[in-house]
């Protein structure tokens, strides 16, 4: 699982630069914050056997864009290159959901961190904050 989700930050910054290219407003401020949101990841993953207070620091950043994404999806903003799919706006309180849950398993893992726990129950926590991001990932983005 944990090799699974390393992959798919890695593919997905690999893609990021090219999928910025024309970008414009609010399309490119989300990809920018997802993009963030990735390097927080990839912080956190660095990190799960070291310094957990980078662990906190990222994941509270994870937590604050999730609370903040589905403003970042006002209806319409499906311009090249968005890479979301029509289904947000076709089911947003599910879309709303989902972000609500990233929201939760960031801040979970924040907790974890600053609570002092050990590396296997922040992995664990690591894995369902990556799962959040999958979920919502199969089901609205290109």
């Amino acid at each position: 699982m944990k090799r699974v989700i390393t992959l798919c930050i890695l593919s997905s910054l690999a893609v990021v630069t090219q999928a910025h290219e024309g970008a414009e407003g609010v399309i490119k401020d989300r990809m920018d914050r997802f993009k963030a949101n990735k390097e927080s990841m990839k912080a956190i993953k660095g990190n799960l056997g070291g310094d957990a207070s980078v662990i906190a620091k990222e994941a509270l950043a994870i937590q604050d864009w999730a609370n903040q994404m589905t403003d970042f999806f006002p209806e319409g903003s499906t311009q090249s290159p968005s890479e979301a799919l029509p289904a947000i706006w076709e089911n947003f309180e599910d879309f709303k959901a989902r972000a609500a849950a990233n929201a939760n398993a960031a801040g979970d893992l924040a907790n974890l961190a600053r609570s002092g726990a050990d590396a296997s129950a922040l992995t664990n926590g690591f894995k369902a904050l990556g799962k959040t991001c999958k979920d919502c990932h199969n089901d609205y983005k290109e």
